[in-house]
């Protein structure tokens, strides 16, 4: 009977809040029930195995394939952090006791297994840019890459008018 009277009061309670309150508590509400049946994200089986495949094809002694997977897949969000790149990458790798050859393939087919747009970004020449430092004059056609002393333009690309050289 307690428990009835808590449940009616608690009721009276919320239908005399604020409309505002109300639709964050029943927002609240789904978002939990979203988070608590959400599907956990896995990696692709399919990939997994291409990737073991290619380094054996490569002659990649990698020890055991659970560990190589999931290192493989740790090069990824490598890539992404700020000052992320391929060296920063295989030598994260080649500190795992690889040597620094075979980390560097290691690193290529991870990224081709598990983030081929990362390749398709390096090989259309889109590198992140950098922070414009003042006072160094720019790379033409390059923004955010600073130009050093006595660098020409290419062939086809304006000047930098007042750089001599530029």
């Amino acid at each position: 009977m307690k428990a009835l009277v808590r449940t009616r009061r608690w009721i009276w309670l919320f239908r005399h809040q604020p409309l505002t309150i109300r639709l964050l508590a029943a927002l609240a509400g789904v978002l939990t029930a979203a988070a608590a049946f959400a599907a956990p994200a896995q990696a692709d089986p399919a990939a997994d195995d291409n990737f073991i495949d290619a380094l054996n094809h490569a002659g990649i002694d990698f020890g055991e394939p659970g560990n190589a997977m999931a290192v493989g897949q740790q090069i990824c969000p490598m890539l992404a952090q700020p000052g992320g790149n391929f060296a920063a990458a295989a030598s994260s790798i080649s500190n795992r006791g690889m040597s620094p050859a075979m980390a560097s393939m290691f690193t290529t087919i991870a990224i081709q297994t598990y983030c081929p747009q990362e390749i398709a970004s390096l090989a259309s020449g889109n590198l992140p840019a950098t922070p414009q430092v003042p006072g160094m004059p720019q790379v033409p056609g390059r923004p955010g890459l600073p130009a050093m002393p006595g660098m020409t333009a290419m062939p086809g690309m304006a000047a930098m008018p007042g750089i001599p050289g530029i």
